[in-house]
């Protein structure tokens, strides 16, 4: 069986025992990657190109990642933590932390043009799947009982996450050079905290 026909919806794989990882392939095999996902798109995309631009082979990629989406979720969706609020009483300036951390995350060229097929994908990918909402989820727990906002058991993301997460997605979605400027993080913000400041009053 050829490498590219090998399955592209398992976890990482790991290095033979033994023999560890060189950091300087992965980050080639990271950036190589990005710039191919922005100059073919996420279909056009192979492991075999992505190992000619970084100078490895495909051997290499998947002692490190078991295919194509795996690898693309790791390179592309950053796992950036929210920052904590300076003020523990400041409601805009904690959801703008989480507003500013989800934009950092999506508005990158590599990660606009890679967005609706690595979706489509890693959903069809369980464990991949759990990693993408975790990932999105981040530390929001500490938000929602920041704000008293109980989450459902069947709800495996925080509200907040997918109120500016979902808009984001949505918004590259229909229009992947949609702007995502400070006026849009402050616009955002103040859709979400408006109801809790007027609650507060």
């Amino acid at each position: 069986m050829a490498p590219e026909s090998r399955s592209e919806n398992k976890g990482s794989t790991s290095s033979a025992a033994g023999r560890p990882r060189d950091s300087r392939i992965d980050a080639a095999i990271i950036a190589a990657t990005r710039e191919l996902i922005v100059e073919t798109g996420y279909p056009a995309l192979s492991l075999s190109a992505i190992a000619a631009r970084a100078g490895t082979t495909t051997a290499a990629i998947y002692r490190r990642w078991s295919g194509k989406t795996q690898l693309v979720h790791e390179a592309v969706l950053s796992a950036d933590a929210v920052p904590a609020a300076v003020d523990a009483d400041d409601i805009h300036g904690e959801i703008r932390a989480v507003v500013e951390t989800v934009r950092a995350m999506f508005d990158k060229p590599y990660v606009r043009v890679a967005l609706p097929g690595l979706i489509a994908d890693t959903v069809a990918d369980p464990e991949l799947h759990a990693s993408m909402i975790a990932r999105l989820a981040g530390n929001l727990t500490a938000f929602e009982s920041r704000f008293g906002r109980g989450r459902r058991p069947d709800d495996r993301l925080p509200m907040l996450a997918e109120v500016v997460a979902g808009t984001v997605i949505v918004r590259l979605i229909i229009r992947q050079d949609a702007v995502l400027d400070d006026t849009w993080v402050e616009e955002m913000t103040r859709l979400i905290t408006d109801p809790w400041t007027a609650e507060s009053v």
